[in-house]
């Protein structure tokens, strides 16, 4: 994403950043958080190094006006717990952000001071996506323009220590001994009226000094003049948040940064981040030695150790494959020739060729003849398989490997195995099949296929999708269905896939676990105090009875048994209902076994409240033309109302919904009239059953 933004001066500044929020000092999603301050520390060996940021724009829109002040609290003093910690303030005004003055000289030498310095004092911070912009896109930026500023101004804190001291979010304390430890609380001096913002806080003391680590696991993977360089960035995510690469091209002697600015994990995820950074550099040229090594800066702008070195060279990548030209059997059956060719301009970039084969057209390969000359075009193979799949590799000089197209040869057998004998099975309640028959012994025996019908006379189907070696086979099959039976045969290959006969056709017959089928509602009716439902019987012969179940929706009670009827009757009254309750209606059906259907789905029905409702007794108008208002009121004391609608109409229009009351209000004064008018109104109470009074209507010349 391309931001340009024009500071006080005029001066155009254009970066780029790159899913920003991700990088920010102590950033969360920005919404309804309380401010607060965020305080990180730095033990170095004489001195301890602050750095805060506070937690909302508009917090640290006020902080850039009042600014911060630090108090630090002496707990421990040579190994001992002070009884009254000594509290010292560091700061006799609060640290603000330098002037917009003292800013020009580092802007021009730093990109992210120029960024911060922007934030902090640009007249405008907006994102402009085209020339004239869209009305609706500038509204939506002026709003964000706050975030963005804040947003911009913490992220270049957060790559350099001295802009975020030019920001006026970090401190140096020189004045600490060693044996003392220290609580530092950061506050914002913003006026308690203007926001309040918690205090953050950090406890630190000399003896916490440790050096910073070495960065980890770095690698390089070198290819044709470019390197990818890679190394593990969460194992120090709290020590850097910026890195420097550096190259050598004299066998490490000397080493110089590869790029100006230190490098950002910008491209940081929320859900599932990655461990690792990237960074791809391009090289010179191939063949020759370039070492590489990294070191971290921390958000203190401490640059660490370097991590160990790596070394490489680019290589020109193989560019033509081998292609097998033929494999011939030779006259014993048990070898064969395989040729090959090769362009001659490849030659030079190869070092050898592999002979590989497999069982197999695609996978599970070996090398059977390494370290073939590369000027050799065919070699004799002898011990061939009953399947026999080859391809030639061309190995380059840097190890690649480019791979032919596979060839096969097979030789001569036409003897197949013999059938499969000796089928037994068993299928379960819940329709698993266990299919075993004996093992065929020849030496050349490849599996099995497994077919399988449903009817006798119907062509069987092939279950398994490949040969399978096993002489057993587990198999699904539907229970409920109308066909009792279920009908197998198997048939054996060889490894040329000569197939044997059909063993005999084995039967298994199924449990008999097969429900009737479902009813149908057909409809309803909910009227004068009663739910009258009506239904399609199921179709099953061996079916006997419905039964009738019904809860309340939403409710936690389960559903109830409320109606047994039996076959052929189809239909049933509910007269157990209440008014204005939603019910959930559901049905199965009943076999002569005790077998049920599955619920056929809920059906809501809501017996309506039809009991007539009072008057409302009165509802009254005063007009007064002094003040230019009319004065409604009204008087209605009936349980269970829960608004007033209020309608109301001109001369001769039709009345529409004008307001709505909450049950409690008996009043209202309508100022939107013309004089010489008149208007009708039109009054009913809405109840919580959904039911309404009858509408009172009063008609009033102004």
């Amino acid at each position: 994403m391309i931001k340009v933004i024009q500071n006080s001066k005029g001066v155009v500044i254009i970066f780029v950043i790159l899913l920003y929020a991700s990088a920010i000092f102590g950033q969360k999603p920005i919404g309804n958080e309380k401010p607060e301050v965020k305080v990180i520390g730095n033990v170095t060996k004489d001195a301890i190094m602050l750095r805060w940021g506070v937690t909302t724009p508009l917090a640290w829109k006020y902080a850039n006006q009042y600014g911060f002040t630090i108090e630090r609290k002496t707990i421990v003093r040579e190994g001992v717990i002070l009884t009254t910690p000594e509290v010292k303030k560091l700061t006799t005004s609060p640290i603000l952000p330098k002037p917009l003055t003292e800013w020009e000289a580092f802007t021009n030498r730093d990109t992210n001071a120029a960024i911060a310095a922007q934030a902090i004092y640009g007249e405008s911070f907006n994102v402009d996506l085209e020339q004239g912009g869209d009305d609706i896109i500038s509204i939506i930026n002026k709003a964000e323009e706050l975030e963005q500023r804040f947003s911009f101004a913490l992220f270049a804190a957060d790559q350099n220590y001295e802009v975020a001291k030019f920001s006026g979010l970090a401190y140096v304390d020189n004045d600490v001994k060693a044996g003392e430890k220290y609580l530092y609380r950061v506050y914002t001096a913003i006026p308690s009226e203007k926001i309040s913002v918690k205090f953050g806080g950090v406890y630190l003391g000399l003896d916490d000094f440790q050096p910073l680590p070495e960065p980890k696991d770095f690698v390089g993977i070198f290819n044709d003049k470019n390197v990818m360089l890679s190394w593990n960035y969460t194992l120090l995510k709290k020590q850097y948040n910026n890195y420097v690469i550096e190259r050598s091209d004299d066998s490490g002697n000397t080493f110089k940064a590869i790029e100006d600015i230190p490098i950002a994990n910008m491209g940081e995820r929320d859900k599932n981040p990655s461990d690792r950074m990237f960074y791809v550099d391009s090289l010179p040229s191939n063949n020759k030695e370039y070492f590489y090594r990294i070191k971290g800066i921390s958000p203190f702008g401490e640059v660490g150790p370097a991590s160990k070195t790596i070394s490489g060279s680019g290589t020109k990548a193989l560019v033509y494959n081998p292609a097998i030209t033929e494999v011939k059997l030779m006259s014993d059956n048990t070898s064969a020739m395989i040729t090959w060719e090769f362009p001659e301009e490849g030659l030079a970039s190869i070092a050898y060729f592999e002979l590989n084969r497999s069982n197999q057209v695609k996978n599970k390969y070996q090398v059977i003849v390494p370290n073939i000359s590369k000027n050799t075009r065919s070699i004799q193979y002898s011990n061939l398989e009953s399947i026999n799949y080859f391809t030639i590799t061309a190995v380059g000089i840097n190890g690649e490997k480019r791979t032919s197209f596979p060839q096969m040869v097979q030789p001569e057998d036409d003897i197949p195995p013999s059938l499969p004998i000796g089928l037994t099975g068993t299928v379960d309640s819940t329709g698993i099949v266990q299919l075993n028959w004996q093992m065929n012994t020849e030496a050349d025996f490849l599996g099995y296929r497994v077919f399988r019908a449903n009817l006798e006379n119907e062509e069987f189907t092939q279950i398994t999708f490949r040969t399978i070696p096993q002489s057993e086979f587990i198999d699904t099959v539907k229970i409920k269905t109308l066909n009792s039976k279920v009908y197998y045969k198997v048939q054996a290959f060889d490894k040329r896939y000569n197939p044997s006969d059909f063993s005999e056709v084995f039967t298994l017959k199924k449990p008999d676990i097969i429900p009737p089928t479902q009813p149908v509602f057909k409809s309803f009716k909910a009227d004068k105090g009663a739910i009258s439902l009506e239904w399609i019987t199921s179709s099953s012969d061996d079916a006997v009875k419905t039964l009738i179940y019904r809860k309340e929706k939403g409710g936690e009670l389960p559903w109830e048994l409320i109606a047994d009827v039996n076959l052929p009757d189809n239909s049933f009254n509910d007269i157990s209902a209440k008014p204005t309750i939603k019910y959930l209606y559901t049905m199965v059906t009943m076999d002569e076994s005790g077998l049920e259907s599955e619920p056929i789905t809920p059906l809501t029905i809501t017996l309506p409240d039809n009991q007539p409702k009072p008057d409302i007794n009165r509802f009254s108008a005063l007009v007064n033309r002094e003040e230019k208002k009319i004065d409604l009121s009204w008087r209605y004391k009936v349980d269970g109302v829960i608004e007033f609608s209020l309608y109301k109409a001109e001369e001769e229009n039709k009345p529409t919904l004008y307001k709505v009351f909450k049950a409690d209000q008996e009043r209202f004064t309508d100022k939107k009239l013309r004089i010489n008018s008149k208007y009708t109104y039109l009054l009913q109470a809405v109840f919580s059953t959904g039911a309404k009074s009858p509408i009172k209507k009063i008609v009033v010349e102004y």
